[in-house]
């Protein structure tokens, strides 16, 4: 079965990353959430898209500049007033229903990693239960291969830009995954087509879409039998299955 992933629960129809986007889709009979984690300044994982609060908060800077104290102050735009959420307060909405957590492992404003930050969150995941129910990923090779020598997730995925899919070719992105030990590619949807799913499940990798946020590639996802896919309207991909 394809599993659908409610991308930062659901970021076309309620605010990104919110306590309504997760408390909604944690309603819908979706298999996943995803959503992203940084650090505070010190050191609690905080649940927001961005590494600068400019775009989705009515504060200024990078997060990893700001405690927490001053952060949880700040509300999500398009929230009505709610602010932005811990990874255990994530945690504490769906540990009661069925829905997997998908967790993405961002890196600073300069897109270099943070010291620490991948342990520290498999380290937290598997304190409050959850590691083995939770899928890491990451757009950064080093940091997602990273993520299983701390513990064991449910899995760990590579998400693949299409500007890297296309520089070094796909068998050259699956020989990296490989060598990493990485069993998952993510790859944005609108590069997806048979010859590639098949191709990757050859080299014996999992598959992933993501970005698929319309009918025909939402379609185009359950058509091909990828694994899973992210969107920001998991409200239409729940429709398309259930026509199906």
């Amino acid at each position: 079965m394809t599993d659908i992933a409610s991308h930062r629960g659901g970021a076309l129809l309620w605010a990104e990353n919110s306590r309504l986007a997760f408390e909604q889709t944690a309603r819908l009979p979706v298999e996943q959430v995803e959503f992203d984690v940084h650090p505070s300044r010190d050191g609690r994982l905080v649940v927001i898209h961005d590494a600068t609060l400019e775009r989705t908060t009515d504060g200024t800077g990078a997060v990893c500049r700001h405690d927490w104290a001053d952060l949880c102050r700040l509300t999500l735009k398009g929230s009505g007033g709610q602010r932005m959420l811990l990874l255990e307060e994530v945690i504490e909405i769906f540990r009661p229903t069925t829905i997997n957590l998908r967790l993405e492992i961002k890196a600073g404003p300069e897109r270099i990693p943070y010291p620490g930050h991948t342990a520290r969150i498999v380290a937290a995941l598997a304190a409050w239960g959850v590691l083995g129910r939770t899928a890491l990923t990451s757009f950064q090779l080093g940091t997602v291969a990273e993520a299983p020598r701390h513990g064991t997730p449910m899995t760990h995925v590579w998400l693949v830009t299409p500007d890297l899919q296309t520089d070094i070719g796909l068998d050259a992105v699956i020989g990296l995954a490989r060598a990493h030990g990485v069993p998952m590619l993510g790859l944005r949807g609108n590069k997806l087509d048979a010859a590639t799913v098949a191709r990757v499940r050859e080299a014996g990798l999992g598959i992933g879409g993501w970005a698929c946020n319309d009918m025909v590639l939402i379609g185009r996802m359950f058509d091909l039998g990828v694994d899973v896919f992210t969107t920001d309207r998991p409200d239409l991909a729940v429709a398309r299955r259930a026509a199906s």
